[in-house]
């Protein structure tokens, strides 16, 4: 039965959660605070599936509670629950390594459709790429350039130094990577990888890339494996692109 911690100091919504998912046949335990999660998750008989992780926690917010699991090499699937609406906030969520972001109010059945669906990807391991795209290689340790990436350990080195990425460049990378060759433009990634609906203003695409682009590339300022393509998106190649005849 998968384990699920509820994080969230507002008593009727911890309970209405808890409540519904345990309809569903899941274990639930709730708490109400940061520090009480990162204590239940350190606990040596606790092993915790999932985290539905509110965003504003007295003492702690809900970006510091995840950016301290996933500090401890945790990549237990995180679901954050705010009422905030900004794109620059779900950026930020999606930094600190959760991985779906649900704004308040939500409809219960989403939310446990949300959780069935991150426990089933966890559970196949990596057979579906971060949006459920199935993969095509059976080895979840790829290698280009310099670079191994361990899929499933989320483990990455580049140049036999190890590379320490975020949730979110980890899902960057595995989506580009299971699109190698082709262009993909920024929209279908901040679809596809942030969940985004529409832009956000600010270079977010543009500076990841560039991140990934100091991280593999022997020069990033001249790159063989991450690049641009004018006025349509990105391309990754895993070798260096030969030039016509």
């Amino acid at each position: 039965m998968p384990h699920i911690l509820v994080v969230d100091d507002e008593e009727h919504l911890a309970f209405g959660i808890k409540f519904n998912l345990e309809a569903e046949d899941f274990q639930v335990t709730t708490v109400a605070d940061g520090q009480a999660a990162l204590n239940c998750l350190a606990t040596a008989d606790s092993l915790i599936d999932l985290i539905v992780l509110d965003l504003m926690l007295p003492g702690m917010s809900g970006y510091a509670v995840c950016e301290a699991i996933r500090s401890r090499g945790n990549n237990v699937p995180i679901v954050m629950l705010t009422a905030r609406t900004l794109v620059e906030d779900r950026i930020r969520g999606f930094d600190a390594g959760t991985d779906v972001y649900l704004q308040k109010p939500f409809e219960l059945d989403e939310l446990i459709s949300i959780v069935r669906n991150l426990l089933g990807r966890r559970k196949r391991g990596t057979g579906a790429d971060s949006m459920g795209t199935p993969t095509t290689t059976t080895s979840n340790i790829y290698h280009f350039g310099c670079a191994e990436v361990n899929f499933d350990t989320w483990e990455a080195r580049s140049q036999n130094k190890p590379v320490r990425l975020t949730n979110l460049e980890m899902k960057l990378l595995r989506y580009l990577v299971e699109h190698e060759g082709k262009v993909v433009s920024r929209n279908e990634l901040l679809e596809r990888v942030w969940g985004m609906a529409r832009p956000p203003a600010t270079r977010t695409i543009d500076t990841f890339m560039l991140n990934l682009r100091k991280y593999f590339e022997k020069d990033p300022s001249c790159p063989i494996h991450f690049l641009s393509v004018r006025g349509m998106g990105y391309r990754f190649v895993s070798g260096p692109v030969q030039p016509s005849a």
